[in-house]
C-alpha cells in the first residue's frame, strides 16, 4: 500500500488561491453553540479576511458574543479539481465607519466592479459611505489554516 500524496497547498498557494474573487462561508457560534453559516464576500490583507455585514446581522451578533469563527472557500469540478481552504480564527467586529467602508469599497471593486466596469471611486462611494452606517466589519485573522488541492493526487 502506497504512501497518500501531500495534498495541502503551500502559503503562497493559498494566497493565490484567495485572491481569486470567490465566495466562502464564514461559520460563527449561536447562543447555543450551534453552528450558523453564511456566504461572504471576502478579501485578504496583511494575513487576515476582511467582510461587512449589517450590524444587527446574526453573523454580527454571534461574533460580538463568541469570535470563534471559520470561512471556507471551495471551488472546482470534477472532484480531481476540487481546492479548498478553511481558516479558523478569532474575528474582531470593527465599529469604525471608515474602516468599514474602506472594506465596502474593496468588496464592491473586487466583486462588482468587473461586472460593471465602474470602480468604487467612479460612482458607488456614496452608496458603500451610506451602508457602513448599518454595517460593520468582520476581520478573521488566519489563525488556523488547512487547504487542500486534489489535482496534486494526480
Amino acid at each position: 500500500m502506497g504512501s497518500r500524496p501531500d495534498l495541502t497547498m503551500s502559503p503562497s498557494e493559498v494566497a493565490a488561491f484567495l485572491e481569486d474573487p470567490n465566495f466562502g462561508v464564514l461559520t460563527t457560534l449561536d447562543r447555543e453553540g450551534w453552528p450558523h453559516s453564511a456566504g461572504m464576500w471576502f478579501f485578504l490583507e496583511g494575513g487576515e479576511l476582511r467582510m461587512w455585514t449589517y450590524g444587527k446581522s446574526q453573523k454580527a451578533l454571534n461574533a460580538r458574543r463568541d469570535p470563534r469563527s471559520s470561512l471556507l472557500v471551495e471551488k472546482g469540478e470534477p472532484y480531481q479539481d476540487l481546492r479548498g481552504v478553511l481558516i479558523r480564527g478569532h474575528v474582531r467586529v470593527e465599529t469604525d465607519e471608515d474602516a468599514i467602508a474602506a472594506i465596502g469599497s474593496r468588496l464592491y471593486d473586487r466583486y462588482v466592479a468587473p461586472k460593471t466596469g465602474l470602480t468604487s471611486d467612479e460612482g458607488p462611494q456614496v452608496e458603500i459611505r451610506r451602508q457602513a452606517t448599518k454595517r460593520v466589519g468582520l476581520v478573521l485573522p488566519m489563525e488556523d489554516v488547512v487547504s487542500w488541492d486534489h489535482s496534486k493526487a494526480l
